[in-house]
């Protein structure tokens, strides 16, 4: 992974309960104890990353981010949005001269609002960047002081410049606004590199007075953003299809070709107190070492070619039909789009223009508690892997349709 980002937020994963009062002793008293006192959580909007990626004005954003030829992909994932727990982000132009990188989520618990984690783990993350400075590594980077900026409730920015034959300098700001961290990584890299810092730090000003704005609106007054190729189908019907925990919601792509992702991670004597963690099934809630889930990732990857003849993309999508059929048995699929067929762990559909690829990498049967009785490993049942992803396009083509 890229350098820079092992600046993003250190983010604190377990829940500090909160210390009980100090209860007056003598000898020969009873002691009774203390039940901290009810925590009143905030109340979180569940927002997503395409709204992430939507909350920058297009002029601002064609200021600021140029694009490249080579390099024009926005991509952008979330979290499934829980009443505690948010966390969603996208990035803009990987690889291009200039690039964008912004983190949005809160986390409470039981025993700690949203506010009071955001508070700490603001002051930890501070203070680690801080040490950045005073004591660099051994690589090429070097970093200016934490300085502190004006945005949201409380903010702190710093920069790393590299130097040498791959240039590269990036502002980086963490605001805190009421429940919320807001990271920001705004990266020149190449002729990207010869920003001057001054202009880097205005520039990744202006980016973050519109996310403090952003994040400072009502939970309850903005609606998930699910609209988009990727909003066809919602993370309750991946769910229901598969097994019932979607977790993360991906998507990416530039004009032409789109991919959306759901990573499903099947949650199994989740701990109360877990936070989000990143482990060989994803980003998750945090189980016990005994339990080994069922997880996998469908990928629903969309090229549009509304722009050719149709004629010549259903005579296309036939011949493709014949060179899959060459190598192994299709079995074609009706009522789904304008052409549809089953290839082994794939389902293809031609629909209104749109080329759609259906594919799923994990497993599906198996799981649960290794100790349990009738235990057996995670593993991938190909028939039944091909009645989801058959029940997914059937869900996902009308859904298109509905939006076009």
């Amino acid at each position: 992974m890229r350098t820079f980002l092992a600046l993003l937020l250190v983010t604190t994963l377990t829940a500090c309960a909160a210390d009980s009062p100090p209860a007056a002793r003598s000898a020969g008293a009873s002691v009774r104890p203390t039940t901290p006192a009810a925590v009143v959580p905030d109340r979180l909007r569940p927002i997503t990353g395409a709204q992430v990626c939507a909350a920058i004005p297009e002029a601002l954003r064609e200021s600021l981010l140029p694009g490249d030829l080579l390099s024009d992909e926005i991509s952008w994932s979330n979290t499934v949005a829980t009443a505690t727990s948010v966390w969603a982000e996208c990035e803009w132009y990987f690889g291009a001269p200039l690039s964008l990188e912004v983190t949005v989520e809160a986390y409470g618990t039981a025993g700690q609002t949203a506010t009071d984690h955001a508070k700490l783990t603001f002051e930890k993350s501070k203070a680690e960047h801080a040490k950045l400075h005073e004591r660099p590594g051994s690589d090429s980077w070097t970093y200016s002081p934490v300085a502190a900026a004006n945005h949201g409730d409380a903010a702190f920015s710093l920069t790393g410049s590299r130097s040498g034959k791959r240039r590269s300098r990036y502002a980086y700001l963490l605001i805190r606004q009421g429940p919320w961290l807001i990271s920001m990584t705004y990266q020149g890299e190449g002729r990207g590199g010869d920003v001057p810092e001054a202009e880097l730090r205005r520039d990744a000003d202006q980016i973050a007075e519109v996310f403090t704005a952003e994040m400072a609106e009502d939970s309850g007054a903005v609606a998930p953003d699910d609209r988009g190729l990727c909003g066809a189908v919602s993370a309750a019907d991946v769910a229901s299809v598969f097994f019932p925990s979607v977790t993360v919601v991906g998507g990416g792509g530039d004009a032409d070709d789109t991919d959306c992702t759901w990573l499903i991670r099947e949650q199994i004597g989740q701990m109360d107190e877990g936070g989000l963690v990143n482990g060989p099934c994803g980003r998750g809630p945090m189980q016990m070492e005994n339990v080994v889930p069922r997880c996998g990732e469908l990928r629903i990857r969309v090229n549009d070619l509304r722009r050719d003849d149709r004629r010549k993309l259903r005579s296309g999508f036939d011949a493709m039909t014949g060179r899959y059929a060459k190598s192994a048995p299709v079995k074609r699929l009706t009522g789904i789009g304008d052409r549809a067929f089953a290839f082994a762990d794939q389902v293809h559909v031609l629909a209104g223009g749109y080329l759609i690829q259906l594919t799923y990498n994990g497993t599906n049967t198996g799981g649960g508690v290794r100790d349990a009785p009738g235990f057996q490993e995670p593993n991938l049942d190909e028939a039944a892997l091909r009645k989801s992803l058959i029940r997914i396009a059937e869900i996902y083509v009308p859904g298109l349709s509905a939006q076009n």
